[in-house]
């Protein structure tokens, strides 16, 4: 028994804390919402009694077989071709089962005669299929599990005879693979027309660290790994080495093949279990394929389960869907969800593993196989121990939904019965006790707790609504497998699932109900590949698109019908409908009526010379005219070693930009600011439209300085632009002298010097802009304060600084004394917001309200309240002034944290921080909270935030107690600490009415990450302003998903006042990296677009 002990130990050391000290629409009101669009069919009218049971034992449970109950798959397809889809089910230690559909959802269980009941071994995945070209549907089956007999692991493959029997014939196609497998696809790698395949294996040991997943790989044993088999001939034969797939050492529990960079050529795509990253294979058209996963997924699931590609947004790109295991509530989160690792973290990105994340993720394709994960704007990043996923759409309204299952016997996370099981194991009684009976104290220890699977119905704006009891699929079961199919050929999609330890529900649906259409297709493909498998189906019916990639491994081990489903809403025809074969030959119907199944045969497809569609984006790439380009070098610093609960760092707010003419040749020239240790720069534009760097030595003594804010101005009014540095950053103790602003005068000829007229402040800041604000014809400044060092999320002072003949002096406490206290400021702007020809000062900042201070006789007064402003608190990034609206008076567009993120913010329910020295130690305490169940509790668990207050893990025993608490009970005197609530995080266009505002959200998209610069002018030359925005946040503690789903976007004007956004293909605009900071800058006689990227070099776009 100390190797269960190990085992467990082993888990929870991977998944300890640390190792130091919408928008949405309305839901359509459609008939279904009044009745369910499921029912459960009861077995018996089924005749399907299939139970994957699984027999608990010494020999058989989680602490021997970690995967014993990940359950198995099921397959669909039609194997006597009478036009009824049949069913054949997997049982990992139970016979399989097929049954035979005799219409009606009555199926006879024909498993015997059909000779295909498994035999020995554990069986996983399973796919139907027609290996041989013959039109009949054959079985392939995985095996694998804990067995240590070769023959019993052999996959099998049941050859379909013709007369619903089935003959094994592995080992003749060559597909008898002995090593420990777990699901199959076939495709065609190369277009010739038959079916190749991919086969996903896994190591015989689990729970490794890092180090053992590396010498794994290098090991490259034959059982373990994965393999690509070619079709020569009937026969299929391992590619190799040679083919560029890796010995990944993982657990591919997802597994799909499809085009995911729309090249004409089918990639796969590999969603692993544990340590091991998931794998992105793109075909490079030759038999070989490279693995792309960080080139286009800027982040992936750690623990990742089941997979589907389907088009949730119908904008003609397939998205992926992936499944994690985080509980949706927040109870059971705190007592089962394990922590992140810091040092684990680090480690996996430093070697290779990328950046993992606990959760769903929805993988949205930008174009071309980019993509960005926007699960949590989506609302379905948590459904808890999820396998299956299936995007399909069970409405029939035209939006692919969504189903998961989730479930797993025992509660082997649960951390209160962890604790328990190491306690018994130091105990005598385990030591005196048989093996047996230990092991039936630890099976019993781990509760089994049932949950139903998810249901989600697309609002057609790629978020979705939670439908699992309206559409009455809230029973609770451990649910593996799933597949979907129109079993009694009504014309909607009926639901299959494979359960542990329960019947196997049969969900008729009941959409024809509600009257919406729906086409079906059917292909007859060429001889090698008669399903058509890797077409690509494409439908217009009344000014819409919808498509999609046929393929049938889906999902969770699973395989769904052969036929193609698309609901059609209202619309009747569809105007046009092709298929795109997958050796490039098209087949094409016209005026096609809706609510029937149409049969394409290969041999109707003709070759057709596709105009290849040429795109002139409005921008281009020209980085390289920045000659000996700078490259942002962030120092490393661990913000969270004195604020262990920080939600970011702040000490990775650079590189900041400023854009002028310095030397009065009619060309911008920038200056970009450097990290600690690293001086910032200035380059002047050459008559050829390049940059070169000018050699200002002065620069280099405040290279320690971080440099975070940046302006242009004539600070000594003698006709030359002067600039501004101000330093920031987390990495000193506050007033330490790097923190001190830097003001440099020009001297002429690209020379500046250190002027001393300043005022001594040294406070960590963020931004500077100027502006005459006492009238006496010199510039003064606002220096924004960022943070206090240490002291999250204390207000900095921010300052106005009077302008004296050149010499600034502090003039806050007596023009606006509340801007010493004002907040975290991250961006401001003069600006007359009211056409009075007095500029106010505008504020935003993270636990901010948009602030407006206006000028009263001699003081500024802050007029947020007054404007209705108090309740736009949110941690805004950037704030740019413009008449959007060309109303005559200015309004504003404002960056923020977004939709996409783990923490949401609403007027109802606040996101909330309190920070305090809660334990009187001399340091700042942090928490954050949010709302469940009317009661305020913590965001982060028992384990970290024990390790900030240790009196916490003394006063909750356990983790049940823990989560069943409210701040409030976990920190008596919290009413006492400093507070702020955010109550929004959309970024917005504020609308100005004659000095009454009114908030616009930005469109979805501009929703997806967070938002650090803009720009507005006019991109398109059509009169109507555009927006620009750029922005994401890498620098997040650890079990925080990075913000990185923004790629830079365009948003162009309409006339009606709303933003289009256009694709990156169209636009030539792609910046998916850690951008702090855009400008618009002057490239000749054109307009460039100049980004600040943390930690990388500078990038340069034009307008062409």
């Amino acid at each position: 028994m100390k190797s269960l002990l190990k085992i467990i130990t082993v888990c929870c050391l991977l998944l300890s804390c640390t190792n130091s000290k919408k928008e949405k629409k309305e839901p359509n009101n459609t008939p279904e919402e009044k009745g369910k669009l499921f029912t459960l069919i009861d077995q018996k009218q089924t005749n399907i009694t299939f139970n994957n049971h699984i027999e608990e034992n010494f020999n058989n449970f989680f602490a021997v077989f970690n995967y014993v109950y990940n359950g198995a798959g099921v397959a669909i397809g039609d194997i006597n071709n009478d036009g009824l889809s049949d069913i054949y089910f997997v049982g990992n230690e139970v016979p399989n089962k097929l049954y035979l559909n005799k219409g009606n959802l009555v199926f006879e269980d024909i498993t015997n005669k059909a000779n295909v009941a498994g035999g020995k071994g554990w069986h996983n995945g399973v796919v139907m299929a027609d290996i041989n070209g013959d039109g009949l549907q054959d079985i392939y089956i995985c095996r694998g599990g804990h067995i240590d007999t070769e023959n019993d692991r052999k996959n099998l493959l049941y050859i379909n005879q013709g007369d619903s029997t089935f003959k094994e014939e592995a080992k003749k196609y060559g597909l008898d693979d002995s090593g420990y497998s777990l699901m199959a696809s076939f495709f065609d790698l190369d277009n010739d027309n038959d079916l190749d395949l991919y086969l996903t294996n896994r190591p015989n040991k689990f729970f490794m660290g890092y180090e053992q997943v590396l010498q794994g790989k290098a090991k490259e044993e034959d059982m373990f790994r994965d393999k690509l088999f070619i079709n020569e001939n009937g026969t299929f034969k391992e590619l190799g080495k040679t083919s560029g797939i890796k010995n990944n050492y993982g657990y591919g529990l997802g597994l799909a093949t499809a085009d995911f960079n729309s090249d004409g050529y089918t990639d796969i795509m590999v969603a692993n279990d544990y340590l091991e990253r998931d794998y992105l294979y793109i075909n490079q058209k030759n038999k070989t394929f490279e693995d792309q996963i960080e080139k286009r997924f800027n982040h992936i699931p750690f623990y990742a389960m089941g997979i589907d590609v389907v088009d949730f947004n119908n904008d003609g790109f397939e998205d992926i869907i992936q499944l994690e295991m985080l509980p949706e509530d927040y109870e059971r989160s705190k007592t089962t969800m394990a922590s992140m690792n810091i040092k684990l973290f680090k480690d996996l990105t430093n070697n290779g593993f990328h950046y993992q994340y606990m959760h769903n993720q929805l993988q949205l394709n930008r174009g071309n196989g980019i993509y960005s994960d926007i699960a949590q704007y989506s609302g379905i990043s948590k459904t808890d121990w999820s396998w299956s996923c299936l995007g399909s759409d069970f409405d029939n309204d035209g939006y692919r939904d969504l189903y998961i299952t989730n479930g797993f016997k025992r509660d082997i996370w649960d951390k209160d019965a962890n604790a328990k099981f190491s306690a018994y194991m130091r105990s005598a009684t385990a030591r005196t006790s048989t093996n047996e009976e230990n092991a039936q104290y630890i099976i019993n220890l781990f509760k089994e707790n049932k949950i139903s699977n998810y249901s989600y119905k697309n609002n057609g704006d790629l978020t979705f609504t939670k439908k699992t009891e309206d559409w009455g699929m809230q029973i609770p079961s451990f649910s593996n497998g799933a597949a979907v199919a129109d079993l009694d050929n009504d014309g909607d999609l009926d639901l299959i699932v494979n359960n542990i330890d329960d019947p196997a529900f049969i969900y008729q649906n009941n959409a024809e109900k509600i009257g919406n259409n729906y086409i079906k297709i059917k292909l007859e493909g060429p001889k090698n590949n008669t399903t058509g498998l890797g077409a690509k189906i494409t439908i217009r019916h009344n000014n819409k698109k919808q498509f999609y990639e046929f393929k049938t491994v889906r999902g969770y081990l699973s395989s769904v019908e052969p036929i193609t489903h698309f609901g059609l809403g209202k619309d009747s025809n569809i105007s046009s409908l092709e298929v795109a074969w997958a050796d490039g030959k098209y087949s094409t119907l016209t005026n096609v009526k809706a609510n029937q199944q149409v049969t394409i045969n290969y041999k109707s497809a003709i070759t057709i010379e596709k105009n290849v569609k040429i795109t002139n984006p409005i921008f281009k790439d020209i980085t390289t005219h920045i000659k000996a380009n700078y490259k942002h070098e962030e120092n490393i610093f661990d913000d969270f070693k004195s604020q262990l609960l920080l939600p970011h760092k702040l000490s990775q707010n650079g590189p900041c930009l400023a854009i002028a003419d310095i030397n009065n040749d009619g060309l911008d020239d920038f200056y970009v600011g450097g990290a600690s240790g690293q001086s910032g720069a200035i380059y002047t534009q050459l008559t050829t439209n390049r940059f070169e760097k000018l050699n200002t030595k002065i620069f280099n003594d405040a290279k320690n300085s971080e440099d975070v804010g940046a302006h242009f101005f004539d600070a000594d009014s003698d006709g030359d632009l002067d600039l501004y540095v101000v330093s920031g950053g987390n990495e000193f103790n506050a007033s330490n002298p790097t923190y001190k602003d830097r003001l440099y005068l020009n001297i002429g000829d690209g020379n500046y010097k250190l002027s001393p007229n300043l005022p001594s402040n040294s406070d960590s800041g963020s931004c500077v802009i100027s502006h005459d604000f006492d009238s006496d014809g010199d510039l003064d400044l606002f220096v924004g304060g960022r943070l206090v060092p240490n002291k999250y999320p204390s207000a900095p002072k921010s300052y106005l600084l009077k302008n004296t003949n050149g010499i600034f002096t502090d003039v806050t406490k007596t023009l606006a004394p509340e801007l010493a206290t004002i907040g975290m400021v991250t961006s401001a702007v003069w600006v007359d917001i009211d056409n009075d020809e007095i500029k106010e000062l505008v504020l935003v900042g993270e636990w901010m309200p948009i602030s407006i201070f206006k000028k009263e006789g001699d003081k500024f007064v802050n007029i947020t309240s007054r404007l209705q402003l108090e309740h736009t608190v949110g941690w805004w990034n950037k704030i740019v002034a413009k008449d959007i609206d060309k109303d005559g008076d200015i309004d504003f567009v404002l960056g923020n944290l977004g939709l996409n993120y783990k923490f949401k913010a609403t007027k109802k329910s606040p996101f909330i921080i309190y920070a305090d020295d809660f334990d009187a130690n001399g340091t700042n305490d942090i928490f954050l909270t949010q709302h469940y169940k009317n009661r305020q509790v913590p965001v982060r668990g028992k384990q970290c935030a024990s390790e900030q207050l240790p009196q916490i893990g003394q006063k909750f025993k356990t983790y049940q107690e823990f989560a069943k608490a409210a701040i409030k009970d976990i920190i008596p005197n919290v009413s006492k600490a400093l507070m702020y609530e955010a109550q929004m995080f959309e970024s917005i266009i504020l609308t100005n009415d004659n000095g009454v505002f009114k908030i616009k959200k930005l469109p979805m998209e501009a929703q997806f990450s967070v938002i650090n610069g803009i720009v507005i002018d006019d991109f398109n030359n059509d009169t109507i302003l555009d927006i620009l925005i750029a922005g994401n946040k890498f620098e997040v503690e650890v079990e925080t998903t990075r913000a990185d789903a923004s790629i830079g976007l365009l948003f162009l004007g309409k006339t009606n006042g709303d933003y289009k956004p256009v694709n990156h293909l169209e636009s030539g605009i792609l910046l998916p990296d850690n951008v702090k900071d855009i400008q618009k800058i002057r490239i000749g006689n054109t307009v460039g677009i100049l980004t600040a990227i943390n930690n990388q070099e500078l990038r340069l776009l034009q307008m062409k």
